[in-house]
């Protein structure tokens, strides 16, 4: 067994590793699973790793399972890594690299971390998966619900594009809807959670389980670099969890002595609902929630992060890297770079490309880097701003003659 308990962010409190858990109970703050890394470099190598299926838990060792008869899977992770040089001039850097999450199993990151939460969920007895979500968390945690044969509530937005709710929908879930911003209904969930009067398992923003399957992300990226760090790794950001992990996964590498360098970590938020940013630009220690702006990045609406957010300012600082804001016009822009290059992306993944490019602009990256950018999310999550931005012709053809005039046309 590797994964050997939590050690609390605040007070430094230590719990076993069989106790299930969301928050400190001692302090009410976040919780970092720890691993007895001395046993991984013993008894792991690279290649044992690469003779592995893909996927998630090809990197077992790593994460806070205890029962391997319990994993739910879907076949999530090893998302494709694909080099965009047409990408890279766009926004001014030498080597540019697109990973993208839209291939996991409901078609965003979220499959990364409910696989994860569902697991724990088998283990601890509960027959309820339950989450607050923007709707990409949602989707994922109806399905890993369904796929454990256990049942799913979920709360969100009642503006949440229909694509979301309708997959979770489709997948099982019980759907409560909410009037209200993300971040208020994440205030209410959670209250309801730690009330006790529900018996559901807590797939939300306090679970500490779910947030390890974010390391893969470290995991992946390096080995496809033959364990060698990129320069720079930017991601989209609510919460911040994916920076925080993929920041720990990275650490973890280097620790076992697999990985050589380190990469800055950069978060992406859209300019109307920024509050990491303003935190990071201002040399806050801790994120104060703002008042929500609309975006057309809606999984990125979280005006308030929380404790959540404070770990992700600590990993970008720690790793030099930043946070950028970014227009719905620039993110618009950056769904058509990838389009350019066949990635159909919504426009909460998209703004890691539309923060880089903003970033080499303002000479606040370096043009001679290698950059991989996370796109999170498949185009068909959002598929109404996606359909905005193109025409369907009304004109029709009936017959041999006409299809061939129509195609002569195209010249």
């Amino acid at each position: 067994m590797y994964f050997t308990g939590f050690t609390c962010f605040g007070c430094g409190a230590e719990y076993q590793p069989n106790q299930d858990l969301l928050l400190c109970p001692a302090c009410h703050n976040l919780l970092d699973a720890q691993y007895d890394y001395a046993a991984i470099a013993r008894d792991l190598s690279p290649d044992k790793v690469a003779a592995r299926p893909p996927g998630v838990w090809r990197w077992r060792e790593f994460m806070p399972v205890l029962d391997d008869n319990a994993i739910v899977t879907l076949g999530e992770g090893d998302g494709p890594m694909l080099r965009c040089d047409r990408i890279a001039k766009a926004v001014g850097v030498r080597e540019l690299w697109v990973k993208s999450d839209a291939s996991n199993p409901t078609g965003s990151l979220k499959d990364r971390s409910i696989t994860v939460s569902a697991t724990k969920a088998v283990e601890f007895g509960y027959k309820v998966l339950s989450c607050d979500s923007t709707g990409n968390k949602a989707s994922s945690v109806a399905a890993y619900a369904a796929r454990a044969g256990l049942e799913s509530v979920v709360f969100c937005p009642d503006d949440t594009p229909i694509p979301k709710v309708t997959q979770a929908l489709y997948f099982g879930a019980k759907l409560i809807r909410v009037r209200g911003h993300y971040s208020q209904i994440n205030a209410m969930y959670r209250k309801l959670i730690h009330s006790g009067a529900v018996k559901w398992y807590d797939c939300g923003t306090d679970n500490p389980f779910r947030y390890e399957g974010k390391k893969s992300y470290a995991y992946e990226i390096a080995q496809h670099f033959n364990w060698q760090a990129p320069d720079r790794v930017v991601h989209p950001a609510n919460g911040g969890m994916s920076i925080v992990k993929a920041w720990k996964g990275f650490n973890e590498l280097q620790r076992i002595g697999w990985l050589k360098g380190l990469p800055k970590m950069v978060g992406v938020q859209a300019a109307n609902c920024d509050p990491i940013v303003r935190a990071m630009r201002s040399g806050a220690n801790a994120v104060a929630p703002i008042e929500k702006g609309p975006t057309i990045a809606s999984a990125l609406a979280g005006a308030n992060p929380g404790l959540l957010g404070n770990r992700a300012l600590v990993a970008m600082r720690e790793s030099q890297g930043a946070a950028v804001g970014v227009t719905d016009e620039e993110t618009l822009e950056a769904m058509r770079l990838l389009a350019m290059e066949g990635i159909f992306i919504e426009p909460s993944g998209a703004v890691a490309i539309a923060g880089i490019k903003r970033m080499i602009a303002a000479g606040e990256a370096s043009p001679d880097e290698r950059v991989v950018c996370i796109v999170t999310g498949s185009g068909f999550k959002d598929f109404d701003q996606i359909a905005k931005q193109v025409r369907i012709p009304e004109e029709t053809v009936g017959n041999y003659e006409e299809l061939l005039a129509a195609a002569q046309a195209l010249g």
